[in-house]
């Protein structure tokens, strides 16, 4: 029997998960919005525009759709599931918590600050075994992350609970890092938790542009995600694209990942948008299509053949969500 993970709509066969985006978000909002009682979601127009944004991935070949939102930045299952049935694309979505410090999006809430790793343990399990919400949708993998350059107290007791509850509940961790650091510091807590390394995407490491940091993760075993494609910002595309190039000709292509970490809405009033938020969304390859577009030619264009280009979207997702190892 094909091993299975869990998706909006329920379980799927890894088997069937096909081309995936590892990293997206269908929405996103800072901690607190939910409290903001003049804020406006048009949450059909937003509905709407998210099943017609899902709907040309899966034109482009796109099956599957994995949106690691954590809880408190407006993490909505029953959003996903209406996009899923609509859209026929499977959507994959987390339990875990963000960052604690260091980003304007940082806001660990206080509520789970407060909480022992056993606590926060407990919550992960609830919601991976019973599911979330009136529909008890289920999430299908736990994320964990960090700020930049410190891992602050909280982050690591969530980084325990996430490895914990993964071990307990058979699921499989993807994590953010800020700027591409401590990637080696998650992976230090994860394991020692018992975790294997297989079992986790060290997220965002793209954004560290040198290859050495990137080949002492790949060497331990675990995946690493070159997920912010197009933000230019954080790395340019030729490094980007030049960095991938030798981890693929130094034969890590199984452990590999690629997503944009592409946002579709805010929950934002107009004018309360942050600037560098703006700045970000209105680049144009802020769009879920850029990497088939844009990104994926070029790898073509500089030799990478269809082979491995399947192995990076299709392969390594089912295997990682298999606990295959690489």
């Amino acid at each position: 029997m094909s091993a299975e993970v869990q998706t909006v709509l329920g379980p799927v066969a890894v088997d069937a998960l096909g081309l995936v985006l590892m990293h997206e978000h269908l929405k996103i909002g800072y901690p607190g919005w939910e409290v903001d009682t003049t804020l406006r979601f048009e949450r059909e127009q937003e509905l709407e525009r998210a099943v017609l944004r899902l709907q040309e991935l899966a034109g482009l070949g796109v099956r599957s759709f994995v949106d690691p939102c954590p809880m408190e930045l407006a993490r909505d299952p029953e959003f996903m599931a209406e996009v899923s049935q609509a859209s026929g694309v499977n959507v994959i979505c987390a339990t875990g918590l963000y960052v604690e410090a260091g980003l304007d999006l940082a806001g660990f809430p206080a509520y789970f600050r407060a909480m022992s790793s056993e606590r926060i343990e407990q919550v992960y399990a609830t919601e991976l075994r019973s599911g979330i919400g009136a529909r008890r949708i289920r999430p299908g993998l736990i994320k964990c992350a960090t700020g930049p350059d410190r891992m602050g107290a909280a982050e690591e007791r969530a980084l325990r609970a996430g490895a914990r509850a993964a071990l307990a509940c058979g699921v499989r961790v993807t994590t953010h890092t800020t700027l591409g650091t401590l990637g080696p510091e998650q992976l230090d807590v994860l394991t020692s938790e018992g975790l294997p390394a297989h079992h986790v995407i060290i997220g965002h490491c793209d954004w560290n542009h040198d290859p050495q940091y990137h080949l002492g993760l790949l060497r331990r075993g675990c995946y690493i995600g070159f997920d912010t494609v197009g933000v230019e910002s954080i790395c340019p595309e030729e490094l980007r694209v030049k960095n991938l190039l030798e981890l693929l000709e130094a034969g890590f292509e199984r452990q590999l990942v690629i997503s944009h970490d592409n946002i579709g809405c805010w929950h934002f009033s107009p004018g309360d948008v942050p600037e560098s938020m703006r700045a970000l969304s209105a680049l144009p390859q802020r769009r879920y299509t850029y990497l088939f577009e844009e990104f994926l030619p070029r790898l073509r264009a500089a030799g990478v053949d269809a082979a491995t280009l399947d192995t990076l979207l299709i392969d390594n997702p089912r295997r990682f969500f298999a606990g295959e190892r690489p």
